[in-house]
């Protein structure tokens, strides 16, 4: 997101993609990095979705797109369990794409 709260700062995909991300009401100098992971797509009963895990330091949160809903949280306070939630609804088209390019066979083979 461009309003400073959530910054994605690089990023690589493996068997579950990871990149950087920023998330703080603070300025961008002063907010803690988190790595943000990306389950390939995924079906169950009939939904189609992907898994999102953010994770800084001891802190955790997962949430669910296309729904942009963190479902699980430790560590994070209700305005960044907010952002984290904004940031997903925002970027959602984004994170299913790169879901999409994850390829799990081609990761357990290190292909």
């Amino acid at each position: 997101m461009e309003d400073g709260k959530v910054i994605i700062k690089g990023g690589g995909s493996r068997k579950i993609s990871e990149e950087s991300v920023v998330v703080s009401s603070q300025p961008a100098a002063a907010a803690e990095e988190m790595s943000v992971l990306v389950s390939g797509v995924l079906h169950h009963e009939g939904k189609t979705f992907v898994r999102v895990s953010f994770m800084r330091g001891k802190d955790w949160a997962e949430g669910i797109v296309p729904d942009g809903v963190v479902e699980k949280a430790k560590g994070f306070s209700t305005e960044e369990i907010g952002q984290l939630q904004a940031y997903l609804a925002a970027e959602k088209e984004t994170i299913i794409r790169q879901a999409k390019g994850i390829n799990p066979i081609r990761n357990l083979f290190q292909i």
